[in-house]
């Protein structure tokens, strides 16, 4: 993985304290589950991510950063992943300027976001699962063996029997 490139965990993040803004945008979901290397536009301001936007010692109280207006797009790769939402992170999307940190909030969805581009593939990394769904927002599932289906499927079928019989019906 790049040094540019890392999966956000959201409480390494809260302990750093460098100023980072924040951008969201929608891709289609292929885009998340092949991977992807793209060209994002940024806005003409970033919202703070440290304060979401309510002023902080990270943004000096603005609650978000005004980027320069000869900035580029900037190169987001995304991993092949299973979920439809994740965040990375972009080092030093603006050079040396500040924000140092860019947060880039993806999404899955129809149509990518305006100022959104696709460049290739991205097959540089493996998919990934989050190692704890509660921490990725998502209700933990229990592991299931196969098998278990089966026995469950024939469980049925002779509990709705006995019913029948008992009722007359059949």
């Amino acid at each position: 993985m790049s040094e540019d490139l890392r999966l956000v965990d959201p409480e390494a993040l809260d302990r750093k304290r460098t100023p980072r803004g924040r951008v969201s945008i929608i891709v289609p979901q292929r885009w998340l589950r092949e991977g992807a290397r793209l060209e994002v536009d940024l806005p003409a301001r970033l919202k703070c991510d440290a304060c979401d936007g309510g002023g902080c010692d990270a943004c000096e109280r603005s609650g978000a950063f005004k980027l320069p207006d000869d900035r580029r797009p900037v190169a987001v790769t995304l991993p092949r992943v299973t979920d439809d939402f994740l965040a990375v992170r972009v080092q030093h999307p603006v050079g040396d300027r500040e924000p140092s940190l860019l947060v880039v909030r993806v999404a899955a969805g129809e149509e990518p976001s305006p100022g959104v581009r696709w460049l290739g593939e991205n097959h540089d990394v493996a998919p990934t699962v989050p190692d704890d769904p509660a921490r990725a927002g998502m209700p933990a599932l229990p592991q299931v063996p196969p098998w278990v289906s089966w026995v469950v499927t024939i469980a049925l079928a002779a509990l709705l029997g006995m019913l029948a019989g008992r009722c007359g019906i059949g």
